[in-house]
């Protein structure tokens, strides 16, 4: 399909019809090219979601694009917000459909917490970019989605949804949150970022489960998000700063 509102909206647009994984490719051939630059399909065969997992979509059901950053930040810690960063733009074009979406930290977006939207982040090996990568369900009824715990905007009512509208509004989302990320030199809290992503957050204030990458289990309650992106757990004996780890919502405490 032709995306001439997303071209608009980008440094620079690519489509192509299939491809293994636009953040593999937008990787590789990322010498030279501006910041904003979005690589999109209509079909993946090799993505990915966090930890390596496979991720595919039939082809025209989904949003599929990877856009390419390439931070400045004097504080590092931006850079760990970059993927809640594009959930809250993702959720901002949703809620603009008349949707109520909510980010699931730390790269999901979730409706009625069901998993409409997955972001991966990945930097180059020599750190010269990020590239983000995110699918939307579309268009999906409930036969083409794999699991019971993922929707799409089609179940959620949304009304006819243009693929190109969509995502041209995610670009523009991200190129406004990450300028005034850029501004505040990293500054998730500084810059507004962090109050806007507390404010769509599904997890905080939840009681989650959390599996940590070792396979350890930690349960409680989900009380923050720190300075840095860190989730911040508050067991019955300690108080965790979670970098990483996959996160179950148990309950709103």
């Amino acid at each position: 399909m032709e995306y001439l509102l997303s071209a608009q909206a980008a440094a620079g647009f690519e489509y192509l019809e299939q491809t293994g994984s636009t953040n593999k490719d937008l990787l590789a051939r990322s010498e030279g090219l501006p910041e904003f630059y979005v690589l999109a399909t209509d079909f993946q065969t090799a993505g990915k979601g966090r930890m390596d997992r496979s991720w595919e979509a039939s082809p025209g059901s989904s949003v599929m694009a990877s856009i390419l950053l390439r931070p400045q930040f004097t504080q590092s810690s931006g850079i760990g917000w970059l993927s809640l960063l594009t959930a809250l733009a993702i959720t901002r074009a949703i809620s603009d459909l008349g949707l109520a979406p909510k980010i699931k930290w730390p790269n999901d977006v979730v409706i009625a917490e069901k998993k409409v939207s997955g972001i991966l982040a990945e930097a180059a090996t020599d750190l010269s970019c990020v590239v983000i990568g995110f699918g939307i369900n579309v268009n999906q009824s409930r036969q083409d989605l794999p699991v019971d715990t993922a929707t799409s905007l089609f179940l959620d009512n949304a009304e006819s949804v243009d693929r190109d509208q969509l995502l041209a509004a995610v670009i523009e989302n991200i190129k406004q949150l990450y300028v005034d990320l850029s501004s505040a030199s990293g500054d998730a809290t500084g810059s507004g970022l962090r109050k806007a992503i507390l404010e769509m957050s599904a997890t905080v204030g939840s009681e989650v489960s959390v599996e940590f990458p070792d396979g350890k289990k930690a349960f409680g309650l989900a009380s923050d998000i720190d300075e840095t992106g860190r989730l911040v757990v508050v067991t019955q004996n300690e108080t965790l700063s979670v970098s990483a780890g996959d996160v179950l919502h148990l309950r709103k405490a």
